[in-house]
């Protein structure tokens, strides 16, 4: 006497059955390519594959539990823990073949496609033809059945009485291997897809950071050429007051120095640098020019691109400087609106009569403009415009971030 590989189920029982796998039964999807690491995959499969067995083994086990350990003239059905051993024991088979389906991959190409599909047939038919197997040991190690399993082993064999040696086991095992293999393979897929996000946005921002530092060391010869050149005009009326300016000339250049290795500082550290790159143009220009700096408290720990306000204020005194004698004032303030920070650069005069075209950008608001894109995208602005107050403004309107502590201790060790 042999253990039947399954009594045949009722037609409802059949129906109930197959609605309730025929929508995951559906899905296709092609199987991750074998890159991924061998622990994540493993979790993978234990993980999602097992859900998707547990959830059949389940639905199996409530149905033949009316007939549990039941003796039906010759053959004898297996109790319910002998039913879930048999589904364990094809389970670690199957996850063996997930296992080997991954490393294969999905192939480029009409040929290595087809040799994938054709190994991956092989694999689900191994797995099925495993069931009887699982069928006898569970039956003689849990219910003690030893006599049915050694005439279930001797009589295995998937070359003789095709139709009866196979009808069962697919019914049993097939779907659920399928099911298994989709979504270990749809959750490869998702992770891979989340893990190739990330990539994009860590070489997205290196990308930006790069091309920052890069448009930040093109402006430092030009602040340098015009900052000596002023020194020079000095040294042999005011040799004091030359050197005035090469000690706020020194200051200015350490924190440009300092921002090509950073890219980004906070509001406090770029109006440091930006007051001593007035120093020492006030100092050129003497009492024709007159500087303010007015910086809200909380907008102080925001952060921005490192020498964004220099090219600012530079073309706001070149721009202003009308060579009669009237004085001309420069006012930078920084401030929060509306969870934004907000930064304005204002020269008293002159007044542009409308706001300037992007095309018409000279050099220094050309680069500004160049490093708010790849700083922000779109979500950060520059216009230079009239002030109704008089004179012309530049408006800054960027997205209010502050460093996180990681941020603050990397820049705290350079």
């Amino acid at each position: 006497m042999a253990f039947p590989q399954s009594l045949q189920p009722l037609p409802q029982d059949a129906m109930r059955l197959r609605a309730f796998t025929a929508g995951e039964a559906e899905r296709e999807v092609e199987p991750p390519h074998g890159g991924e690491t061998g622990g994540g995959v493993w979790g993978v499969i234990w993980g999602v594959g097992g859900l998707c067995w547990l959830i059949v083994t389940g639905t199996a086990l409530l149905w033949m539990l009316p007939l549990s350990g039941v003796q039906i003239g010759k053959f004898y059905v297996l109790t319910s823990g002998a039913r879930a051993v048999q589904h364990l024991f094809v389970f670690c088979v199957a996850a063996l073949a997930y296992r080997v389906a991954v490393a294969l991959g999905w192939p480029d190409g009409h040929w290595p496609r087809a040799r994938v599909i054709a190994l991956n047939t092989l694999l689900a038919l191994g797995v099925v033809a495993f069931g009887p197997v699982a069928l006898a040991l569970a039956g003689g190690l849990v219910d003690a059945r030893f006599s049915e399993m050694r005439q279930t082993l001797g009589a295995w064999s998937p070359l003789s009485g095709m139709w009866q040696f196979w009808a069962t086991p697919v019914r049993f095992f097939l779907l659920p291997y399928v099911l298994g293999l989709c979504a270990v393979a749809l959750a490869l897929m998702r992770r891979r897809q989340h893990h190739e996000a990330l990539r994009a946005a860590h070489l997205a921002s290196a990308c930006a950071a790069a091309r920052m530092a890069m448009l930040s060391a093109q402006l430092q010869p030009h602040f340098l050429f015009n900052s000596l050149h002023a020194i020079s005009v000095l040294i042999e009326d005011s040799p004091p007051q030359a050197a005035a300016m090469l000690a706020r000339l020194g200051d200015f250049l350490r924190h440009a120095l300092e921002s090509s290795h950073w890219p980004w500082t906070d509001v406090a550290s770029e109006l440091a640098g930006l007051e001593a790159y007035l120093a020492v143009q006030q100092m050129r220009f003497s009492d024709r020019l007159r500087i303010e700096i007015d910086a809200s408290p909380d907008s102080l720990p925001s952060m921005l691109p490192a020498l964004l306000l220099q090219p600012l204020a530079e073309n706001a005194i070149e721009h202003g400087r009308d060579g009669g004698g009237a004085v001309l004032c420069v006012r930078v303030t920084s401030e929060i609106v509306a969870g934004r920070l907000r930064l304005q650069v204002n020269n008293s005069m002159p007044r542009l009569a409308v706001t300037l075209a992007t095309e018409e950008y000279g050099h220094g608001l050309r680069n500004v403009e160049l490093r708010l894109r790849a700083a922000y995208g779109r979500d950060a602005h520059l216009r230079v415009a009239p002030d109704p107050q008089g004179g012309t403004t530049a408006f800054l309107d960027l997205p209010n971030r502050e460093f996180t502590g990681e941020r603050v201790a990397r820049r705290m060790a350079r």
